[in-house]
């Protein structure tokens, strides 16, 4: 992604390192909306199947609203290096990009393109990793699923759209309204900032039966919403998928025995990307066949 955009020769260190920085500032933006409704009485979560990780999520969101303007203030720092880089790109003469076409003369202005640009590149890192996690966690958190496909890789596609609607890696996103509604008895007006739960959509049972267990042969798993709807859809849904796919076949052939280390327990955390810190895993090492192999 980082060639695409004509950021091919800058340190990768860096662009990680910005990518950090407005990760943070965007998870220290919800915690504080997080942190006020949690003052004004308000559930962080609506959902019952989430409640029992209310304590948690309250938690992280206390953590996160004390760290927001250190979080927020990186995050303006990385963001503004970012859109610096993607200017000299746009105006780079003589260079040809993806992003210099885009800025001269079409729909968008410059300020639009970088700021899409950003999008598209965090967009490729954090939620495509976090639903990698995600997916893995669920399996191998339910040996009966992960056995099932063992015995059949072709179910790796529905284990990995049924971990998308049972953990998404993107739990929430924000959307403008653009005319007055009014939805569930409440008044929407026109420009107002709607935060929609993607992960109670994803968990409702008027469509998926018993929707908080984790089932690779679910029939409808890939009604979920984990990359949103609409005009607003993730154009990097297929990508992502098949990323996912690749990795997920890629560890269950490669690591015989793959399995959680019972020493290190995970579970998904954050108030908007969710994701286990860390996945900590064993495997059994396959035997050294080679003649000369030494035992």
């Amino acid at each position: 992604m980082a060639e695409a955009l004509g950021l091919a020769e800058t340190d990768p260190a860096q662009i990680l390192a910005w990518y950090d920085g407005i990760v943070a500032a965007v998870q220290a933006e919800a915690a504080l909306q997080a942190e006020a409704a949690l003052q004004a009485g308000a559930p962080l979560r609506a959902e019952a199947a989430l409640q029992a990780e209310a304590p948690l999520q309250a938690e992280a969101a206390a953590e996160a609203a004390a760290e927001a303007p250190n979080n927020a203030s990186t995050g303006t720092t990385a963001f503004a290096e970012l859109a610096a880089s993607l200017h000299e790109v746009i105006a780079a003469p003589g260079r040809h990009s993806m992003l210099a076409e885009a800025a001269g003369g079409g729909p968008l202005t410059e300020t639009e393109v970088i700021s899409n640009a950003a999008v598209l590149m965090f967009g490729g890192i954090e939620t495509t990793e976090g639903m990698i996690a995600n997916v893995m966690l669920h399996l191998l958190a339910h040996p009966g699923e992960l056995r099932l496909v063992h015995a059949d890789k072709a179910l790796i596609p529905a284990a990995v759209e049924e971990s998308l609607r049972l953990e998404p890696a993107a739990a929430v996103v924000d959307r403008y309204a653009t005319r007055d509604v009014q939805l569930a008895g409440q008044q929407i007006r026109a420009g107002d900032q709607v935060t929609v739960s993607i992960a109670a959509a994803n968990r409702d049972p008027k469509i998926f039966a018993a929707p908080d267990r984790f089932q690779v042969r679910r029939p409808n798993a890939a009604k979920h919403l984990a990359f949103a709807h609409g005009p607003h859809f993730c154009l990097g849904a297929h990508l992502a998928r098949l990323e996912a796919r690749t990795a997920v076949q890629t560890m269950l052939d490669g690591l015989p025995g793959l399995r959680l280390d019972p020493r290190h327990p995970s579970a998904p955390r954050g108030l908007v990307f969710r994701k286990p810190p860390d996945l900590r895993t064993c495997w059994t090492r396959r035997p050294d066949t080679r003649p000369d192999a030494k035992i």
